[in-house]
C-alpha cells in the first residue's frame, strides 16, 4: 500500500504556554508519539509545518518536512491538510495532529483500512458527538476536492471540518477503531494531559450532505443570502438528527453570520456548552 502519514505541526501552542510538540510527556516529546506509531505502518512520514515551528523540531529523524503552501486561500490546520495532499504523491493519506500522546498504530491502521474499503474520506467520532477532522484517512482522488474547498469554499471560515462537510465522508465511532478512549485526543493545554476519558462512540455515519455546504458557500459568495441561509439550516438538520454536535455547531455559526437569529444563537450556545468548544475553537 502506498500510504503517506501526514503530521500537522504548524500551531503556535498559545494555550499550552510553551511549545507543546517538544514538551516532554512520559520521557518523550509529544511529537514523537505520532511519528513512532506511524513508523509501524508506513515508511513515508511527513510533517507539515511553518518556519517558526520548524526551528524547534528540525532535528527529528525518519520524517520529511513540508512547509505550508501560503498561496492557498485557507489558513491554519486546513491549509496544512491542503498543502499535504497537494504536495505529496500518494495513493492514500493518513492525516493527524502532532499533539496526540496517546495515539497507537492499531487505531491509525484501522482508520486507513476503513478508507481503503469504502474509498471515502474517513474521520473518527471521538466522544459525545465530536468529530475530529484533524484525523482523516482519504484516497488520492479526494486531493483536488480538498484543495478546491480550501481555495474556493473558505470565505466564511477556514476549518478542517469544511473538508468533511464538503465531501462524501464516512464518520467512524472510535469503538470500531480502538479500545482506548484517549487514542484520538489531542492536547490544547497542560490540563489536557490529565484529561479523563469520555467513552467510545459506536456510530458509523455515511455523510452525503456536501451539496448543501457547496450550495451554501456559492450562494453566500453570490450574495444570495436567503438561499445560503436555507442551505446551511438544511445541512445542520442532518447533523442534529445524527447528534453530530461539532459539525452542527460549525454549520449554524455559518448560518448565524448571515442571519443573526436569536433562536440560532441559543442553539449555538447550547452546542458550545455540549461540545466544550469556545468561540476561538470554532
Amino acid at each position: 500500500m502506498n500510504l503517506a502519514a501526514v503530521i500537522l505541526a504548524g500551531g503556535k501552542s498559545t494555550r499550552f504556554n510553551e511549545d507543546k510538540l517538544t514538551y516532554i510527556y512520559n520521557n518523550k516529546p509529544i511529537i514523537s508519539y505520532p511519528i513512532n506509531e506511524s513508523k509501524k505502518i508506513t515508511e513515508s512520514i511527513f510533517i507539515i509545518t511553518n518556519e517558526f515551528e520548524y526551528e524547534k523540531i528540525k532535528g527529528l529523524n525518519y520524517v520529511k518536512f513540508i512547509f505550508d503552501d501560503e498561496s492557498l486561500n485557507c489558513k491554519g490546520s486546513a491549509r496544512g491538510i491542503a498543502t499535504a495532499v497537494g504536495k505529496i504523491e500518494s495513493e492514500y493519506y493518513l492525516i493527524m495532529p502532532g499533539d496526540i500522546p496517546w495515539i497507537n498504530s492499531i487505531a491509525l491502521n484501522n482508520l486507513i483500512e476503513y478508507s481503503m474499503r469504502s474509498k471515502l474520506l474517513v474521520s473518527p467520532i471521538i466522544y459525545s458527538g465530536i468529530v475530529s477532522p484533524l484525523f482523516m484517512a482519504l484516497p488520492r482522488n479526494y486531493a483536488n476536492k480538498i484543495i478546491d474547498i480550501c481555495n474556493n469554499y473558505s470565505v466564511i471560515a477556514s476549518r478542517p471540518s469544511n473538508f468533511i462537510r464538503g465531501n462524501e465522508s464516512l464518520l467512524i465511532g472510535s469503538y470500531h477503531l480502538t479500545n482506548d478512549p484517549k487514542v484520538f485526543y489531542d492536547v490544547d493545554t497542560k490540563h489536557d494531559l490529565n484529561i479523563t476519558t469520555k467513552g467510545l462512540p459506536r456510530k458509523i455515519i455515511h455523510l452525503k450532505s456536501y451539496n448543501n455546504f457547496i450550495k451554501g458557500i456559492k450562494n453566500f459568495k453570490d450574495k444570495n443570502n436567503i438561499q445560503a441561509f436555507e442551505n446551511f439550516i438544511e445541512e445542520s438538520k442532518m447533523y442534529r438528527k445524527n447528534k453530530l454536535y461539532s459539525l452542527e455547531l460549525s454549520t449554524l455559526i455559518d448560518a448565524f453570520i448571515i442571519n443573526k437569529s436569536e433562536a440560532i444563537q441559543k442553539r449555538i450556545n447550547w452546542l458550545r456548552k455540549k461540545t466544550g468548544r469556545s468561540q476561538k475553537e470554532i
